[in-house]
């Protein structure tokens, strides 16, 4: 019994070339540099809130990186959604009254004073002789270093809700106009006006 010959790896037919592994493709160094280039600036423009040049730069990216670089296109294509929503601004939310305040007390806090006042108007529209809504109204009126307006909007919420005297008296808010004749007679009335 004849024993077979094992195969050794080589041409099947004489001339012809053993498989070789497929090659990849070199990318484009000069366009990858661009991207990521572009990545850079964008991630700077990003970092400091400048969001429209941010997405100008990502779009760069995005158009750069094509098929050749996928995962830096996919980054640029996530932060320029995030620039998208930015310049979109913030969602304006429901118009309830209990929204406006939330939003009123946000806003307040941010020191967006006049867009918070604005809010805090619709809301007490919304709800009139809301003590909490008077008393957030006190406080940007606080803010603002309006002593008679912070004291007649506290001495408003405090006719409804006499507990919120104790939140007043430590309330940072009011630190412009803790020391004002008008607003110590809300916060320390005399036995005449109680």
């Amino acid at each position: 019994m004849a024993t077979a010959k094992k195969k050794t790896a080589g041409p099947e037919t004489p001339g012809e070339t053993p498989a070789r592994p497929a090659r990849s493709i070199p990318r484009n160094i000069a366009q990858y540099e661009a991207a990521l280039a572009a990545f850079s600036a964008g991630a700077e423009a990003f970092g400091k809130g400048q969001f429209a040049q941010a997405r100008t730069q990502f779009a760069a990216v995005i158009d750069a990186a094509k098929g050749d670089e996928p995962i830096l296109a996919d980054r640029a294509r996530t932060y320029a959604s995030i620039c998208d929503r930015k310049l979109a601004g913030p969602e304006s939310g429901p118009d309830d009254a209990e929204s406006l305040y939330h939003r009123g007390v946000v806003l307040a806090n941010a020191g967006r004073l006049d867009e918070a006042w604005s809010t805090l108007e619709r809301a007490l529209t919304a709800r009139p002789g809301d003590a909490s809504i008077l008393y957030a109204r006190a406080s940007v009126r606080g803010l603002q270093g309006n002593v008679e307006g912070a004291a007649s909007e506290l001495k408003k919420a405090l006719t409804i809700d006499p507990t919120f005297r104790f939140h007043a008296a430590s309330d940072s808010d009011f630190d412009s106009v803790r020391d004002e004749a008008a607003f110590i007679d809300v916060i320390e009335p005399s036995h005449a006006g109680a």
